[in-house]
């Protein structure tokens, strides 16, 4: 089972946090949540793989679209991987990782 959430870890920034299997269908969900962001004004994007726990080989994609969504970002986006399973994730989708969760309190941002 696959779960998104989206939170506000600091102002002007939306923080996609990925659970469970991420297949094809969750990587559209993950795609569609990615471009609302851009499309509501924000900074920056965080993309939490932290409790990605499996994932199809193919679903790589959303991980790769979302960090090329980094131009239309005046702040860019942050991929964090956790470990297990996030971390291959990332490796796989060959983006750049930052180590930690961006910490803050729920700030406002308009795509959240």
């Amino acid at each position: 089972m696959f779960t998104l959430s989206v939170d506000a870890p600091a102002a002007g920034a939306a923080r996609l946090r990925l659970a469970g299997h991420l297949d094809q269908p969750a990587a559209r969900q993950v795609l569609h949540a990615a471009a609302d962001v851009v499309k509501c004004g924000c900074l920056r994007l965080v993309v939490d793989l932290e409790e990605v726990v499996s994932y199809d080989e193919e679903a790589a994609y959303a991980v790769t679209g979302c960090a090329r969504l980094a131009r239309w970002l005046p702040e860019g986006v942050a991929v964090v991987p956790g470990d297990g399973a996030g971390a291959d994730l990332a490796e796989r989708a060959g983006v750049a990782t930052h180590e930690h969760r961006t910490a803050g309190s729920m700030a406002s941002c308009p795509a959240c």
